[in-house]
């Protein structure tokens, strides 16, 4: 399996309304965070694979290459039940711990 198999399988875990982190997903594969968004760029199905639902550690959106960016990326999670604090950043109550369910 390679590597975007296998992310592609962790993102499948995420639920709707729920974000993990570049960090998260870097601790469970062992690989750089860098990697990992490397990695997520390289998604070829969007919505399908819901690469959206990977942020930042601290709450911002990262980045989001499909279609128009990270506005799109934020009305895809804002449409998924995701909620964010008045500086922009998403609420700590929509992370999604990967690692505590694997």
């Amino acid at each position: 399996m390679d590597k975007l198999e296998l992310v592609k399988i962790l993102l499948q875990l995420i639920p709707p309304g729920k974000v993990t982190s570049y960090s998260e997903l870097s601790k469970i594969t062992g690989w750089s965070q860098r990697s990992v968004g490397k990695i997520l760029s390289k998604n070829d199905e969007p919505i399908l694979v819901p690469c959206h639902r990977v942020v930042m550690k601290n709450g911002n959106l990262g980045g989001y290459s499909a279609f128009s960016g990270k506005e799109f990326k934020r009305r895809l999670l804002e449409l998924e039940g995701v909620e964010f604090c008045s500086n922009g950043k998403i609420k700590r109550s929509n992370f999604y711990k990967l690692s505590e369910i694997l």
